[in-house]
């Protein structure tokens, strides 16, 4: 059976190797054939159309070379419970399994959905989003305390310089995104690469933080 192994992990300085290395183990244990490791690099937060580990996944099922997918957490797939139940939707309509590692569970059981792991999903992809946003309130929380405190939050003026001049120099970029396009679109409507209009998108939330 042919399978492929997804990784993500949400900043640039962690290592997903160790993630890799653990579906290996549980593609050996399996007797799979994995056909491709993709991993990604990038927040949580990015759009389902913008990953494009998650869109090199649908399009290995979408073209029937692979049966299953190796994940070590339901967390790796989504933002959101909405978001993650989609991409499971989809697979199980294309006759893929999502097995999910830490909690040994399959999505489908030979060929048909498993309704416990429906189930499954949708609780612990809530529990993420939930985690996520407590996390987000603690760390704003703990920015206000320090403010009250005296402490002056906020970027060296040189960075924000920087941002600033780097998207001057994309004055198109900045109109498409903002009129809501998504990172590809704009990159082709820009004819520039996918990675230049994410940096413009980067420098655009950079300089519109409060300081």
């Amino acid at each position: 059976m042919q399978a492929a192994i997804f990784v993500r992990v949400s900043r640039k300085e962690q290592d997903y190797m160790r993630q890799v290395q653990d579906l290996r183990s549980v593609a050996d244990r399996m007797g799979l054939e994995i056909v491709s490791e993709i991993s990604e690099k990038i927040s949580g937060t990015a759009a389902t159309e913008d990953r494009e580990g998650i869109q090199q996944l649908l399009d290995l099922a979408r073209r029937r070379k692979i049966s299953k997918v190796l994940v070590q957490e339901v967390s790796r797939l989504g933002r959101s419970t909405l978001e993650v139940l989609q991409i499971v939707e989809e697979l199980t309509n294309l006759g893929v399994s999502i097995y999910v590692e830490n909690i040994g569970i399959e999505t489908l059981t030979k060929g048909k959905a498993n309704p416990i792991a429906q189930v499954l999903l949708t609780i612990l992809a809530e529990f993420a989003r939930m985690e996520k946003e407590v996390l987000r309130e603690r760390i704003l929380s703990g920015l206000d305390e320090a403010r009250r405190k005296g402490v002056k939050i906020g970027r060296p003026e040189g960075v924000l310089k920087q941002a600033k001049d780097y998207i001057k120099g994309y004055p198109k970029v900045v109109k498409y995104l903002n009129q809501g396009h998504s990172l590809r679109n704009t990159a082709k409507l820009t004819d520039v690469s996918v990675n230049t209009v994410r940096r413009v998108k980067a420098a655009m939330a950079a300089t519109s933080m409060p300081s």
